[in-house]
């Protein structure tokens, strides 16, 4: 027999009220443990002085507040027994388990926030980073252009000169519904004809949902833009539009000055090779201007390019016909059959994004329902 147990035999012991067997165990206990045999000798001691006291009168509500005592001690032994009941159901002693559970809720809710908060903070980061990088390019091209405004003294000028006439694109995609689209395409065609523009293509084509669909690519000198646009707003009922514009006189009047300074280097090639002496000499120089010229005909041609784009303004149109139906015969047919399928993808589409949303919603709830849990279960021991 143990200590402990001895300590809470050892009342009963004094006073004589253990069966035999406990009795004859805390006896030999105590006959071979010194601390065991000093509480029994204090106790004993306590026992006889008490015994020769003389009797105690009791306050006639004793009872009552003895009894009230009883309840209140009894009640909380019962609180501990169902603690302890409650923690070796689980296996686990000093409630490691329901730290355990509680500890793996709070990180969870902490990179919740976490994820949230930062997350914010690293979108406003971006944001001010690119809004920063922004800045510095253009400051370090407003820098690039006020160097080379400043090295133009050569009659040179790489940057953009408001004396410069502008060169500038032009373009516009317009779609018009219309109940006749041959006329239409003939009023086209007459179009391009008096303001000395040209079609650049054209299609045709027919929808399974009866519809007609002309496409055609209109060339129009760019100083006609406006006005052409106007006539064509007219031929039905418009149903998009879009107009866009692109400055893109700096790019080229900077190809026109590299131009002008490859030229300039061709020149002095030429006069270089007039002066060459020997075989390689001429070979290294023939080089170098062989890539000049390449470089110069790639930069004429890009020239050209933006002359024709900037001179002629390119109109995208797309006229839409309904054609009759005749509703005297039905008939099943291709269209009516692409529905049905269209249809039944769509449903389920449909169905495996609500599959889908339902496990999102699974996951998100899911700590929350494991405190419930959590909370259900102690509720539960507690309460048998």
């Amino acid at each position: 027999m143990y200590c402990n147990e001895v300590k809470e035999l050892i009342n009963q012991y004094v006073d004589d009220e253990l069966d035999e067997k406990n009795r004859r165990d805390v006896k030999e206990h105590i006959n071979t443990c010194e601390d065991c045999k000093k509480d029994y000798n204090i106790i004993s001691s306590i026992k006889e002085i008490l015994s020769e006291m003389p009797p105690v009168t009791l306050p006639e509500d004793f009872s009552a507040k003895l009894h009230e005592n009883l309840v209140k001690t009894e009640s909380r032994l019962n609180v501990k027994r169902k603690l302890q009941k409650f923690k070796g159901k689980f296996g686990f002693d000093n409630m490691k388990w329901l730290k355990t559970a509680t500890v793996i809720i709070s990180v969870l809710f902490i990179l919740t926030f976490a994820y949230k908060l930062f997350g914010n903070v690293i979108k406003n980061n971006d944001r001010i980073s690119t809004h920063s990088l922004d800045q510095s390019v253009n400051k370090g091209l407003a820098t690039g252009e006020s160097k080379s405004s400043q090295s133009a003294k050569s009659d040179i000028n790489r940057g953009f000169n408001p004396s410069y006439e502008r060169k500038i694109t032009k373009d516009a995609t317009i779609s018009i519904e219309t109940d006749n689209g041959e006329k239409c395409f003939n009023k086209i065609l007459s179009l391009a004809d008096q303001y000395k523009g040209y079609v650049e293509n054209s299609s045709e084509s027919d929808t399974s949902d009866n519809k007609k669909i002309i496409n055609i690519i209109l060339k129009i000198p760019a100083n006609d833009f406006e006005n052409v646009i106007a006539n064509i707003k007219a031929l039905g009922s418009v149903k998009a539009i879009r107009v866009g514009s692109n400055d893109i006189t700096e790019q080229y009047y900077d190809i026109e000055s590299r131009i002008k300074n490859l030229e300039i280097q061709e020149q002095r090639l030429q006069e270089i090779m007039k002066k060459a002496n020997t075989v390689s000499e001429i070979l290294q120089v023939e080089s170098e201007l062989n890539n000049v010229r390449t470089q110069i005909d790639s930069y004429k041609t890009q020239i050209k390019v933006w002359d024709n784009m900037t001179s002629m303004s390119t109109i995208n149109l797309t006229f839409v016909t309904f054609k009759a139906v005749d509703n005297k015969s039905f008939t099943i047919g291709k269209g009516f059959l692409n529905d049905l399928i269209q249809a039944l993808i769509t449903s389920i589409d449909t169905f495996f994004k609500v599959i889908k949303d339902i496990f999102i919603i699974i996951i998100y709830i899911l700590p929350y329902g494991l405190i419930g849990y959590l909370l259900y279960r102690g509720y539960k021991l507690f309460k048998k």
